[in-house]
């Protein structure tokens, strides 16, 4: 089976990223001893958001285009995903332009 690294995939991963922080702001893991400032819902996406995109380098037109699952330059593609910790690389799979892939052998 070869790992899908395209845009679509992208922008599920990157939406789902987002709204399970806001789903971690509004019911915190109650055995955790150490709390942290108490963030709304929004705030909380929002904080994530932010952080995705600081991490990858990406502007805001880039990573709006990936969240809409539209193609983005190769190298922004590349970077959201080192974002999210899914290396492409390290799972054999080379990016192409637009949203092609192939895998390294």
């Amino acid at each position: 089976m070869i790992p899908d690294f395209s845009p679509k995939m992208l922008r599920g991963f990157l939406n789902a990223r987002i709204e399970m922080a806001g789903y971690r702001a509004e019911f915190p893991d109650e055995r955790k001893s150490v709390r942290r400032k108490a963030m709304t819902f929004d705030e909380a996406r929002v904080a994530e958001r932010s952080a995705i995109m600081k991490r990858a380098r990406v502007t805001a037109e880039q990573f709006e285009l990936a969240l809409a699952g539209r193609i983005v330059s190769l190298d922004a593609r590349a970077r959201l995903w080192k974002a999210l910790n899914a290396d492409p690389a390290s799972h054999g799979i080379r990016l192409l332009g637009g949203s092609g892939q192939e895998r390294m052998i």
